[in-house]
């Protein structure tokens, strides 16, 4: 369906993820009630808008707040097939101007709102407080996720060690990838047995991935706790009841909401880019965060409409 693509070329094509509404943390600029939308009348004019054909299925959700005095977001889920894909939209207050495109507010961040959705509690390294935080969505059985990890891996560590904050985010796709979501859980368990043994494991079958298969993959995980001195009967345990199955499905939800549609994605302090980028395109836009203009302002997430209790411990 999209071979002869360039973009097929470079990414490992487009995500197959089921449309699932909610669960994502949503801040926002205003407590004012969300408009009321006529769907109907949305969905018609989106098909015609953009073009849709008639298998295109179109469900859109509620809207939510958005960080821009209002607009309120509305995510629109597009299905063909097996094929599935969200949209991001804005709603004005009166529920009468729908806009696609960025937004952008020149006393904010240009990616306010990407930066209010990105998740950010996955496994990390480099310091917390670094002045770039690089979350990237992949695939373990992606073959231009494992040359971009390789990249990342090879010169961040070097070359950024104190400026740039790597998260990793999962993103299987499961209708070309048969083992991809297993090897995300199975990632999962080890790294609850050891700090740092994530890292391990992601280099590992990165570079094992053409060895790796559907069948043998519990195997091989097993041998590799084993070489690397963990409890290979709990990580068999973990991966055999998925213990670690809604983590996964949670980094997707995000992913979706964040309109990924390839792998591998990466978001440089809320600037997105997909693909596997040489580290000549990476550095590049590394050198522009660093010299950020004094006058853009900072990538800083702000929780907002928050309601929170006075206590003498917070959770």
């Amino acid at each position: 369906m999209y071979t002869g693509t360039k973009t097929m070329l470079r990414n490992c094509c487009f995500a197959v993820l089921a449309a699932i509404i909610g669960a994502t943390r949503v801040y926002c600029q205003s407590s004012a009630p969300a408009p009321k939308m006529d769907k109907q009348k949305v969905e018609t004019y989106v098909r015609y808008a953009e073009a849709f054909t008639p298998e295109v299925k179109i469900a859109i959700d509620d809207p939510t707040p958005s960080p821009f005095k209002g607009y309120f977001r509305v995510l629109v889920h597009l299905s063909a097939g097996t094929h599935k894909l969200d949209r991001l939209y804005y709603v004005t207050a009166d529920g009468q101007q729908f806009l696609t495109g960025n937004i952008w507010n020149l006393n904010a961040s240009p990616f306010i709102d990407t930066l209010q959705h990105l998740p950010t509690a996955g496994p990390s390294f480099g310091p917390s407080n670094a002045q770039i935080t690089l979350v990237i969505f992949s695939d373990f059985e992606c073959p231009y996720c494992r040359e971009l990890a390789k990249t990342i891996r090879d010169n961040i560590p070097q070359k950024y060690p104190n400026e740039v904050r790597v998260i990793f985010e999962d993103f299987p796709i499961d209708s070309i990838h048969k083992w991809a979501r297993a090897a995300s859980e199975a990632a999962h368990c080890v790294e609850s047995q050891k700090t740092g043994a994530f890292w391990t494991f992601h280099d590992w079958i990165f570079e094992h991935q053409q060895e790796v298969n559907e069948t043998n993959l519990r195997d091989q995980v097993l041998a590799f706790a084993k070489q690397q001195n963990l409890d290979s009967l709990r990580v068999s345990a973990c991966m055999e009841t998925h213990a670690t199955a809604q983590e996964v499905k949670q980094n997707e939800i995000a992913g979706a909401a964040l309109q990924i549609s390839k792998t591998p994605t990466l978001f440089i302090n809320g600037r997105m880019v997909d693909g596997a980028v040489p580290w000549t395109t990476l550095d590049r836009i590394i050198k522009i965060e660093l010299n950020r203009p004094k006058e853009i302002a900072a990538p800083v997430i702000e929780k907002c409409c928050e309601v929170t209790i006075p206590a003498a411990v917070q959770k």
